[in-house]
């Protein structure tokens, strides 16, 4: 959430706009029997079409569009999410195509991987600005193997009419947050994206500005 324009249909990681902030009833976004899992998002999986398929983490996976996508395409896919009805929808959704994913209840701020994956995603999931961000942002990038690629996209605070202070995100923090955890920058920009309208919440704008990153871990030495 790589031209400038989009015709296809994105979403908001599953997570709405108005969403961001502590102590959101996160359980309240989501149906619980995948009725609610939007479509994949192919600006952001597209990094994982230049990788052979190997393990795949997905961070703050939401319902699920983006993990079954991969998991269709050979990844083994794990999919972390804070909200269990979340993590009840991709698992409903996993089982009516016949995948297997490993799918976790955490916050993706204290969550630590145990495992390398050579694909990890964030697509419009962080935390507002401050240390849960700092602390999601760090577990993305010890989660990849090296030669991974991190692709992460989030709404952006200079483009956007709406959001809290710190719900978020600038091109320029996103770039030196990440190459400040030892990633190589790949692609960043700025750029305007489709939204995802859940049902049963207010209508928003048909598109929306987003910034869009591609990092990878460097090859160890």
């Amino acid at each position: 959430m790589h031209d400038t324009q989009h015709t296809h249909r994105t979403h908001h990681s599953d997570h709405t706009k108005h969403a961001s902030r502590p102590g959101f009833d996160w359980d309240a976004v989501y149906r619980g029997d995948a009725s609610d899992t939007t479509a994949p998002d192919p600006l952001l999986l597209a990094p994982a079409d230049s990788l052979t398929p190997g393990k795949a983490l997905d961070l703050g996976c939401g319902a699920g569009g983006n993990a079954l996508a991969l998991a269709e395409r050979g990844w083994r896919v794990t999919g972390v999410d804070i909200s269990p009805r979340a993590i009840a929808g991709t698992r409903a959704g996993a089982c009516a195509r016949g995948l297997e994913l490993e799918l976790l209840v955490a916050d993706t701020a204290l969550w630590q991987p145990e495992t390398t994956y050579g694909f990890v995603l964030s697509a419009y999931a962080l935390p507002p600005r401050g240390p849960a961000r700092t602390a999601t942002l760090a577990v993305a990038a010890a989660a990849l193997a090296p030669g991974g690629i991190l692709a992460l996209g989030e709404w952006d605070e200079e483009g956007c009419d709406w959001g809290g202070s710190g719900d978020l995100v600038t091109l320029d923090e996103l770039r030196a947050d990440l190459s400040g955890l030892g990633l190589d920058i790949l692609r960043a920009e700025r750029l305007r994206v489709p939204v995802h309208q859940h049902p049963g919440h207010e209508q928003e704008p048909a598109d929306d500005a987003a910034v869009i990153v591609t990092a990878r871990k460097p090859q160890a030495a």
